[in-house]
């Protein structure tokens, strides 16, 4: 059989639950869903990093941030580590991308043949804010965060444009390229559902606010005491909290975004269905990351509730079964070896010792429980941090902190720490021996600040980068950061 062709989707900031397939009550994806219908979806998938640079890294990469030293949003992917791409690529297959990607630059070889407008961090530098993690101030408390949320309203933003343009050039690759007789791989990344959620009227219409859903202990009077908490929320000013009105303008215009995303990534169906290759092309949708919209007081990522470590995962086409749900958690290091092998690759000795396996057993409808972990170090954590999801029971702990344990099965909300006030639990002993098989979060927390602040010197020092501000997000290709970005970024 003729290697079947493979089309990536990859969204920003898209959290498992957002997605009809799933079961929300409000958002529409038909799309993806379609996506999910026709094949697998992994129910409970996971991200290697809640932030997007350090999740796009070991996506790529199937390896986590302490494997690679891809800590933040500055230490960024920058080709010294092998990708499934290139080992797609070194298989004679076409391997392209188009869109978002948000590694160090397009000079870099990201093991691609081609990178259609790309978007990687700002000026090879990125947000070198995240680096002053490593300073006895740490990083400063910013407005602009809440401000960004504020957005969520009807209008249009810089990324849904960019959006609409991988789309326009995503169909037009596919009419250069979807006969060829060489197999190829298209990495279509977009850049939404990133905030802001700024809609046009139409996709807001789609979203009353009175229907939007309250999140999960959303009201500051609900949200969970714990330090790791109450440092997001003093750094992102959101102490006060916010009001009904408020988060139900988040929900609604993050789901108007979820939707015209969706739309997107339709269009691109559609033209593989005209094409004839649909059946022979196999699809995967993922997002690097999730997004609280207001759960447990939070707007955005920066932490490990499954709000936002969960991604939606699904995958369809030739040799996958048709509407099957797999339970079992997995992560986004996995993605590495199922796509080698979905392309007729070869891993090389340099992959031997990756953590992820490959899901294909798990299509198949084969069992292999594993341990999922996760990892964070960049803006919005004081310390680092770390998940372990085994089973039913997640550990989270943070170097300094109190370790917290959540049962996912009874409270899928997160509403109780079984540990917290200095509580024990039966299952947090063995988790807690399986998570420093993996890592020790002190030595971690070390050497993960001692490389920020090495590469903070390396851009002019803690001074420097105070000065230079904080971006919420990256620009699209073409628009060039304004003074006016640079001053509003700092207050």
């Amino acid at each position: 059989m003729r290697t079947p062709n493979l089309v990536v989707f990859l969204s920003d900031n898209h959290a498992r639950n957002f997605l009809g397939a799933a079961g929300h009550p409000m958002v529409k994806t038909p799309a993806i869903d379609g996506i999910a219908a026709g094949g697998v979806r992994f129910a409970n998938a996971y991200c290697a990093s809640p932030l997007c640079c350090p999740s796009r890294a070991a996506l790529a990469t199937g390896r986590f941030p302490h494997q690679t030293g891809y800590w933040d949003n500055a230490l960024a992917y920058d080709g010294r580590v092998p990708t499934w791409h290139h080992r797609v690529r070194e298989a004679g297959r076409t391997m392209t991308a188009i869109g978002k990607l948000h590694y160090r630059s397009e000079d870099d070889d990201n093991g691609f043949d081609e990178e259609i407008i790309p978007l990687h961090i700002v000026d090879g530098k990125g947000a070198l804010n995240s680096l002053l993690r490593a300073t006895p101030e740490g990083v400063p408390s910013r407005s602009s965060h809440k401000s960004i949320y504020a957005e969520s309203v009807p209008g249009k933003a810089d990324y849904q444009d960019y959006d609409r343009d991988i789309t326009g050039e995503a169909i037009a690759w596919l009419d250069r390229h979807a006969g060829q007789e060489t197999p190829w791989a298209l990495l279509v990344s977009y850049a939404s559902p990133h905030p802001p959620f700024k809609v046009p009227q139409r996709f807001w219409d789609m979203y009353p606010l009175a229907d939007a859903p309250l999140p999960q202990s959303w009201p500051k009077a609900e949200r969970p005491q714990h330090p790791s908490d109450d440092y997001l929320a003093w750094m992102n000013q959101l102490e006060a909290g916010f009001d009904e009105e408020f988060v139900r303008r988040v929900v609604a215009g993050y789901c108007g975004l979820i939707t015209h995303t969706d739309e997107q990534i339709g269009q691109v169906l559609d033209k593989l269905e005209a094409l004839g290759v649909r059946d022979e092309t196999r699809l995967i949708y993922t997002s690097d990351h999730g997004e609280a919209a207001g759960a447990h007081g939070i707007l955005g990522k920066a932490n490990f509730y499954e709000h936002s470590l969960g991604v939606p995962l699904a995958i369809s086409g030739p040799g996958v079964p048709r509407g099957k749900v797999v339970d079992q958690p997995v992560s986004h290091v996995d993605l590495f070896p199922t796509i080698v092998e979905a392309m007729d690759a070869s891993l090389t000795d340099a992959d031997a010792d990756l953590p992820g396996r490959s899901l294909w057993p798990l299509i198949r409808g084969e069992s292999d429980a594993k341990p999922v972990f996760a990892e964070y170090h960049a803006t919005g954590a004081k310390t680092s941090g770390f998940a372990l999801r085994d089973g039913r029971y997640k550990l989270v702990c943070y170097a300094g902190m109190p370790d917290r344990l959540f049962d996912l099965e009874a409270d899928p909300d997160e509403l109780v720490d079984l540990l917290a006030g200095g509580q024990d639990h039966p299952a947090a002993a063995g988790l807690k021996r399986k998570l420093l098989q993996i890592v020790d979060p002190d030595a971690i927390d070390a050497r993960s600040k001692a490389e920020q602040a090495a590469h903070m010197e390396r851009h002019g020092g803690a001074e420097a980068v105070l000065k230079a501000g904080f971006f919420a997000r990256s620009p699209i290709p073409g628009k060039v950061v304004s003074l006016e970005d640079v001053e509003s970024a700092k207050n």
